[in-house]
């Protein structure tokens, strides 16, 4: 299941994480020094895709991502 924090960095920035588990989440946030200051349950999927740093293991799943049209070749012959 998808876990959700906000942290904040040594500045005081926002920083926002998303991963697989709350584990991988926290090992995060201890290796760059971040400070969590929440953990939601829910987020909604288009502030995920544009807001969120995926920390989990392997790439960012799919669904975390934001869908981008297929290149169209130039159909238009001078």
């Amino acid at each position: 299941m998808t876990k959700f924090a906000n942290a904040l960095d040594r500045e005081g920035r926002k920083v926002y994480l998303v991963a697989d588990t709350s584990e991988e989440i926290d090992n995060h946030c201890k290796d760059h020094e971040l400070t969590i200051t929440s953990k939601p349950n829910y987020v909604d999927p288009g502030t995920v895709c544009n807001y969120f740093e995926w920390v989990g293991e392997g790439s960012r799943p799919a669904k975390w991502q934001i869908a981008k049209p297929p290149k169209r070749k130039n159909l238009v012959k001078n």
